[in-house]
C-alpha cells in the first residue's frame, strides 16, 4: 500500500514522496544526498471538546442549516 511519507537528508532538505510501506529511504530531490523517513505529525483535526473527527460533509450540514436559519430570520420580518 502507498502512502505520502516525509523524509529529511543530511543537509535537513525535508520533502513528502508517495512510496510502499517498506521505503525507509530515498533520494533527496534537493541534493540527492539519501533521505531517510522521518515521523511526522498527521493532518487530522478534531473538535475541541468531544474530540470527534469532523468531516468536511458535516461541517457544509452545518452551514448550509445556519444560512437557511438566517435566510428565513431575515425573510420573516
Amino acid at each position: 500500500m502507498k502512502r505520502i511519507f516525509e523524509f529529511r537528508c543530511v543537509k535537513d532538505h525535508v520533502s513528502e514522496k508517495l512510496v510502499d510501506d517498506e521505503v525507509r529511504s530515498i533520494e533527496c530531490p534537493h541534493c540527492h544526498n539519501e533521505a531517510s523517513r522521518i515521523i511526522s505529525s498527521p493532518r487530522i483535526s478534531l473538535e475541541g471538546l468531544t474530540g470527534a473527527f469532523p468531516s468536511a460533509a458535516e461541517k457544509w450540514a452545518r452551514k448550509h442549516e445556519e444560512a437557511a436559519r438566517a435566510y428565513q430570520k431575515k425573510n420573516a420580518s
